[in-house]
């Protein structure tokens, strides 16, 4: 092994060692969850229901768990993904600050968890920015999601 070559292979793994320690982020406490006492699938029709109710369309629904069962994992945890939107906030959130349109649409999970059950959950928008506009807007949609996690699990 030449020298440059020797040089060359620390420098590489050390780059891509810092890349993925910044790209891994700890979004842990953005993150807001219920347990459910419903089976998985009235909490999913418990969440349809909620969703409707605080005047969001459900626009995408991604079955991930029953996906892993189909090829072959037949006790693998159910999880299903639910993408919605309300078109007035995404107006308002995206006049604004544009760069918000990334936090759309809005997306609750519920997944089985050995022994905890069935669980609902969020991310939660960032309620501390220095835009006091954005933190209002980001507060209002935080209060909305945590209160259909509340209604799908009642």
């Amino acid at each position: 092994m030449t020298t440059k070559r020797f040089v060359k292979v620390p420098i590489l793994c050390a780059l891509i060692i810092s890349a993925l320690v910044g790209c891994s982020k700890n979004d842990a406490i953005n993150i807001y969850q219920q347990n459910s006492e419903y089976s998985f699938e009235e909490t999913l029709l418990n969440l349809d229901l909620a969703i409707s109710e605080h005047n969001y369309r459900i626009i995408h629904r991604s079955q991930i768990g029953q996906a892993v069962r189909d090829r072959g994992e037949k006790n693998f945890p159910l999880s299903t993904i639910t993408n919605f939107c309300n078109i007035t906030y995404a107006k308002e959130m995206i006049e604004i600050n544009p760069d918000l349109i990334n936090e759309m649409p809005c997306t609750i999970a519920v997944r089985e968890e050995v022994p905890k059950g069935i669980i609902v959950s969020t991310r939660l928008m960032n309620e501390h920015s220095s835009n006091k506009k954005q933190n209002e807007f980001a507060l209002k949609i935080n209060n909305n999601l945590k209160s259909i996690v509340a209604a799908t699990v009642e």
